[in-house]
């Protein structure tokens, strides 16, 4: 029976593997791959416990274009295909506007509003909290 279970998880393991794309370093240790790559296997691993709401924190912070856009469409994927709810903690407003709907700025603990990301990027209080001013020429 555990050889059975232990065969059922390496299946499993693998199949999430291919699906974030790191399917050619299946057999690389997680220390040596990039950041981008690591950030993959994060996401993998919250696959693995079958969790259907993940926290994301910065998950753009360094890592490249290419595997950036590699990890939104796994995102997006689970989301639209597996039902997985994630809340987005992030600064990249190109990948805020691609996942979120709605965005919710906190300023200091607290909502400071909700609404699209148009609104978000628009709104005076917004543009003075985060850039210390408002974008009028």
């Amino acid at each position: 029976m555990v050889r059975a279970h232990e065969a059922e998880v390496k299946r499993r393991a693998l199949e999430v593997i291919d699906f974030v794309g790191l399917y050619h370093v299946r057999n690389e240790l997680a220390g040596n791959l990039s950041g981008g790559q690591k950030k993959l296997l994060e996401l993998g691993r919250t696959m693995m416990t079958d969790a259907k709401v993940v926290l994301l924190d910065e998950i753009a912070a360094g890592v490249n274009r290419t595997l950036l856009g590699d990890l939104i469409g796994n995102i997006e994927r689970l989301n639209q295909e597996m039902g997985y709810t994630f809340l987005v903690i992030e600064h990249d407003m190109e990948m805020i506007a691609r996942l979120c709907d709605p965005v919710i700025v906190l300023a200091q603990g607290s909502v400071m509003m909700e609404g699209s990301i148009e609104d978000v990027q628009s709104n005076p209080e917004v543009i003075e909290a985060y850039f210390g001013g408002s974008t009028a020429a």
